[in-house]
């Protein structure tokens, strides 16, 4: 009971870690591409690539972008690299203590036959290699052929999303491509972007000639990164979201999703440089209105017949739910009830039938893994019995 407890500490302080991080990170992100994007290239100094005013806080700001790199070093010279390590050691300690360390009910699907330590295996296998592909694709002339580059990557996502779909309970499905996409991200801090850095900084200390080529290799990997963002920032949400995950097709969802979100911040970076097109609004909207219609519930073809009473509702729940849902649980994982959601007493559960329709007949994601084998004919004496009320 205490090893739950501590490990429920553990789960919420690095996930506050992991947040606090990632705010720090994208956020940087965000502002050096948006001043990029705005930087006035018109000056005539020669040693200058671009300038910007900026005003906040109450006061004046003024930027330089060099071409190069300044006469001399300047101190202290400001890095951002630990906002990435850190956001991304935080979120796989996160992926270990909450989905590897109760594998068998939170990684993988409920009909999955793999031992738990090969679906970690196999988790920590498509971390490395989308980087490795990735990579490779970078260093290929791929790379300089945007929409070829763009569609081979999402293809590659896409069939890792199928594949997972077929070992991985739909909500671990969101939390390993979220977890792949993030872990190219901060390997292109790591083995490109900082390095690069390193040789400017090297170049400027020892006056050398730094190639075109070199700061642009960075850039494209900054760039990316850009783009993986938002994808990423709806990952580490999503499983909140269950109308989402949930369903057959939960991965097809997760590649539309993915797309109109690069949509989106493809936008905003156009927008950036006075090319913003509005075809482009058009697409993301009718994609979302299309996206929203195709996750809607379908109703049941399977209609229960006869009066459900809160009787056998009660005893539905006390099979299934309670474990989990209780002033007590008696569930291996939870100390209390998750979210601090009961259904101890008919009371309850008739102030809970929304929830109770949402995740168990709509969904069915709960229960969670469907570990107490929660049968159709079940939720459809649920939907009857909240449907009459």
């Amino acid at each position: 009971m205490m090893k739950i407890y501590l490990i429920d500490w553990l789960s919420m302080s690095l996930k506050l870690l992991h947040v606090i991080a990632g705010i720090a990170w994208i956020g940087a992100s965000f502002y050096f591409n948006w001043l990029e994007n705005k930087l006035d290239r018109l000056s005539n100094r020669d040693e200058i690539a671009g300038h910007l005013w900026a005003v906040h806080g109450g006061g004046f700001y003024y930027l330089e972008k060099y071409k190069k790199y300044p006469q001399t070093l300047p101190e202290p010279l400001h890095w951002f690299k630990w906002e990435a390590y850190v956001t991304w050691i935080s979120g796989i300690l996160l992926l270990g203590v909450i989905y590897y360390f109760n594998a068998s009910t939170y990684l993988l699907s409920s009909d999955s036959s793999l031992l738990p330590s090969y679906g970690v295996g196999l988790s920590l296998l498509g971390l490395l290699l989308f980087w490795l592909i990735y990579d490779i694709l970078c260093k290929s002339k791929l790379v300089e052929k945007s929409s070829i580059f763009i569609g081979i990557i999402f293809v590659i996502i896409a069939i890792s999303a199928y594949f997972y779909s077929n070992i991985f309970n739909p909500r671990a499905v969101y939390m390993q491509i979220g977890s792949m996409i993030g872990t190219v991200m901060v390997a292109n801090v790591f083995f490109v972007i900082i390095p690069v850095q390193k040789k400017l900084v090297a170049a400027c200390v020892e006056g050398t000639e730094v190639s075109k080529e070199l700061g642009l290799m960075g850039y494209i990997r900054s760039r990316h990164n850009n783009y993986f963002t938002l994808p990423v920032l709806f990952m580490m949400i999503s499983g909140h979201y269950p109308t989402i995950y949930s369903g057959e097709f939960g991965w097809v969802a997760l590649i539309a999703i993915v797309g109109i979100l690069v949509m989106i911040r493809h936008y905003f970076n156009l927008k950036g440089v006075g090319q913003s097109k509005n075809t482009l609004i058009g697409i993301i909207i009718i994609s979302t209105i299309v996206l929203v219609y195709a996750l809607a519930p379908s109703q049941s073809k399977v209609q229960y017949e006869g009066v459900v009473t809160i009787a056998e509702v009660k005893t539905i729940i006390e099979t299934h739910c309670v474990s989990c849902h209780s002033v007590n649980p008696t569930d291996e994982i939870f100390v209390t009830a998750p979210n601090g959601f009961m259904l101890n007493t008919e009371e309850q559960i008739i102030a809970s039938k929304n929830q109770i329709y949402q995740r168990a007949v709509a969904t069915n994601s709960m229960p969670l893994g469907n570990k107490t084998n929660m049968t159709s004919d079940e939720r459809e004496k649920l939907k009857a019995w909240i449907e009459a009320e």
